[in-house]
């Protein structure tokens, strides 16, 4: 079953000829572009597990959603279909999530910057002022620094003769953690020492077993030190 006005909501454009109040499509414009993130979100996270800025954005895409019903609830405009839990499709990596991410957070304040354009209704132009703000100044950052730091993460990867699909398996929390590190730090590692090019050069596996050892080391020296002073 198709929406009524599927042209309309397809092409997010409002039609002046339709018999439908410019409200009224702006309204379903703006819902059915919130379905369509929401869609995408919950299955990205449903195929990469619940990782900021996904799983944070969803939320917020829902509170989103819930606004615009209560527009649709206050100027009696029926709420349009959603299909996106059937359509939506995820990208093979992180990374190109992320990208694609930003692509749709920049078209949705577009979108809400052409609706504005087009509705006078004071209580919708406020709605759509904060949906537009919360994709521009909260949505759009986190998804271009999740860009950044995928890039410098699939790099790291790719130099050690790894697939970029296998750029975010788990290896535990600690390995997660210096993994990440040693992919942001990148070529400015030279604090770590003379280890660093050892360390920069390290398969992703072996990190946690580097760390739990010198973890052990530190705490058998630590223990040993404190009983030489008790003595």
């Amino acid at each position: 079953m198709q929406n009524y006005d599927e042209l309309i909501l397809r092409t997010r454009r409002i039609d002046r000829a339709a018999p439908f109040p410019l409200a009224h499509q702006a309204v379903r414009i703006a819902l059915y572009e919130e379905y369509a993130a929401r869609g995408f979100y919950a299955r990205v996270v449903e195929s990469f597990g619940g990782q900021a800025p996904f799983s944070n954005v969803l939320r917020s895409k829902e509170q989103h959603v819930a606004a615009l019903l209560r527009l649709c609830e206050r100027f009696g405009i029926p709420r349009p279909l959603d299909p996106f839990p059937q359509e939506s499709t995820v990208e093979p990596t992180w990374l190109a999530n992320c990208q694609r991410a930003v692509a749709g957070e920049v078209g949705n304040v577009q979108m809400y910057a052409y609706l504005l354009s087009q509705v006078a209704e004071p209580e919708v132009r406020k709605v759509f002022q904060n949906l537009q703000a919360a994709a521009l100044q909260d949505h759009l950052p986190a998804f271009r620094q999740a860009v950044v730091a995928a890039q410098a993460q699939e790099s790291y990867h790719t130099a050690r003769g790894i697939a970029p699909q296998q750029a975010y398996a788990r290896h535990g929390p600690l390995s997660d953690f210096l993994e990440r590190a040693f992919s942001q730090l990148g070529p400015y590692a030279g604090p770590l020492g003379v280890f660093s090019p050892l360390l920069r050069n390290a398969h992703p596996a072996l990190l946690a077993g580097m760390a739990t050892g010198g973890a052990g080391v530190y705490l058998w020296k630590h223990k040993a030190s404190r009983h030489r002073k008790e003595n």
